[in-house]
């Protein structure tokens, strides 16, 4: 998967490159991610430690900026404020451990404008993304003392670095003097976000991010060659 990123990052700077007619956008961006951490069975100690996910919302806002190559293709960069983490639920269902993990983002991805009138459209995106946790808490839902299968995140100790692939699809609206846009897309992490230390087997061996997104945008034209 990591090869296949590079080959698109690759392809991505060829698009740029590309000389055509293009047109500029750079707009606002705002939504919820319904975030997980891709976590297995783990040996914690002399036990087996299994997981349960909480799912919970969190915010995502940030900046876009658009170019055109065509009038079906074009290639998009963001830049977001992003919440992440997990719930994690006791195994008796007694008690629920919120982590926010809240991160610099910074997606990069084509945008395929597929069908629609001159007006109205449809797309796809696909991409890779790379993020840095600025800060983490964690909310205890119940009773404090109660610590069952507890997973700590810190960003001092653990890994800040995330990366992985982008992928959505949505429907925007062109208003003349803006594009209105509302999107579903899914951050896929390639990054453990706990480290993973062979001979102390304390965190488990994957913990990578999955987020799913909507996501509203509203985009201004500011150039058109």
């Amino acid at each position: 998967m990591k090869k296949i990123s590079i080959i698109f990052i690759l392809f991505l700077c060829i698009s740029i490159s590309f000389e055509a007619k293009s047109q500029s956008f750079v707009g606002l961006r705002g939504g919820i991610n319904i975030p997980s951490v891709n976590y297995t069975n783990f040996v914690r100690g002399p036990i087996v430690t299994g997981f349960r996910n909480e799912f919970f919302i969190a915010p995502s806002f940030g900046v876009s900026y658009r170019n055109m190559q065509s009038e079906k293709i074009g290639v998009q960069i963001d830049l977001n404020y992003s919440t992440k983490g997990w719930g994690q639920l006791t195994l008796l269902e007694t008690n629920t451990f919120i982590t926010r993990i809240n991160y610099l983002e910074l997606p990069f991805y084509l945008h395929w404008q597929l069908i629609g009138k001159k007006k109205l459209k449809f797309f796809v995106d696909a991409g890779v993304y790379v993020a840095w946790a600025l800060s983490a808490e964690q909310e205890i839902a119940n009773d404090v003392d109660l610590v069952e299968n507890q997973i700590i995140y810190s960003v001092e100790k653990d890994n800040r670095g995330d990366f992985g692939i982008y992928a959505g699809a949505g429907v925007s609206y062109d208003f003349s003097i803006f594009i209105l846009q509302l999107d579903g897309n899914f951050k896929s992490g390639f990054a453990n976000i706990l480290p993973v230390n062979p001979f102390i087997k304390e965190n488990p061996p994957i913990s990578t991010n999955q987020v799913p997104s909507v996501q509203l945008s509203v985009l201004f034209p500011i150039s058109k060659d």
